[in-house]
Parts: structure tokens; sequence; C-alpha cells
């Protein structure tokens, strides 16, 4: 009597069990993953400023010969990229496409005006010929060196702006997650 309960019973556990899958949790992106993504980064007006697609620069007229257009590969949450890059990234999964806005506090800051000055041409000793967009580096007066851009130069002087190229700007990305590891 026994095994004739218990025999069908075994039948109907062994069928469930043979149906069940393992179902493996989908990796995100978190602290210490190595990720590997493609993006294109642009103003507001849609002026795309960078991007990891060579066609893409093209088409946008800021392809440069120099440079190796490929996806970015990184160690995920060391600070390699500002902070609204990396809280972007946080959570997506291979695949995914994500459009973000960053606003300048998470991105390359906020554009302060005190941070322009003139300098005489020649206190900016020892680098050669010097252009516009170029940056050098200033000796403030406690003896730290700080990153300058220099922004117009004229017969006798120089200006230059401590700020960050891109800050007070809203940066638009979008993100194609290629791979986690």
């Amino acid at each position: 009597m026994r095994l004739t309960i218990l025999l069908p019973s075994l039948f109907i556990l062994l069928l469930l069990i043979s149906a069940c899958k393992i179902v493996e949790k989908e990796p995100v992106v978190e602290p210490g993953k190595t990720i590997t993504f493609d993006y294109a980064a642009g103003f507001d007006n849609g002026t795309l400023f960078d991007t990891s697609f060579e066609t893409v620069a093209k088409e946008a007229g800021i392809y440069n010969p120099n440079r190796i257009y490929q996806p970015v590969k990184m160690v995920y949450g060391k600070g390699t990229f500002f902070p609204g890059l990396e809280e972007a990234l946080l959570g997506m999964k291979t695949g995914d496409i994500k459009n973000i806005r960053i606003p300048p506090d998470k991105a390359y800051g906020a554009f302060i005006e005190g941070s322009i000055m003139v300098l005489p041409k020649d206190s900016i000793k020892g680098k050669g010929e010097i252009k516009v967009g170029q940056v050098i580096d200033i000796i403030i007066a406690d003896g730290q060196s700080v990153p300058a851009y220099i922004k117009e130069i004229g017969e006798e002087n120089i200006t230059v702006d401590f700020n960050r190229p891109l800050a007070g700007e809203f940066i638009q990305f979008s993100i194609i997650l290629k791979s986690i590891e």
C-alpha cells in the first residue's frame, strides 16, 4: 500500500525537479566589476563633444586621427569618472542603453567667475610656444601647482582660466553597456 502511494509521489517529485531551471542572477554593474561600454557625450543643444565611436566622431566633425576609438573598459567604483556617470552606470546590465543628463555639480563642476586671471606673458617660463586652449601649470602663493587653461593670448598678457573647460555645463550622455566581468 505504501509503495503505491510512494511511487506516484516520487514520480511527481522527479517531474517537478526536472521542469525546474536553475536561474542565474544576471550580472549588474557594481563596485569591483570590470565593465566595458560605448558612449556619446554632448551638450544640451545637441552638439557632440566626445564619443567612443569613430564613425560618429567623423560625422560630428570631432574626429581626432591620433585617438583610438573603442569601448571604454574600467573597474567600476574607483572614481575613474565623474559622479553623475558613475551613478548612471550603477545597476546597468549587459546590453542596457541609457540616456542621461548630468548637472554641472556631478560632471565638471560649477563655473566660478573669479577664476579667470590676466597674467604678464613673461611670467610663463619654460613653456615654449603657448597656444589658446593649452593647459599649463601655474604655481600659486603656497607653492602648489594648479592647472589653468589659456583662454587668450595678447601682445603682453595671457588670460588663463582655472575652471575646467566644461565647467558649468549640463552634459548629455548616451551609454551602451557591452559587458560585465
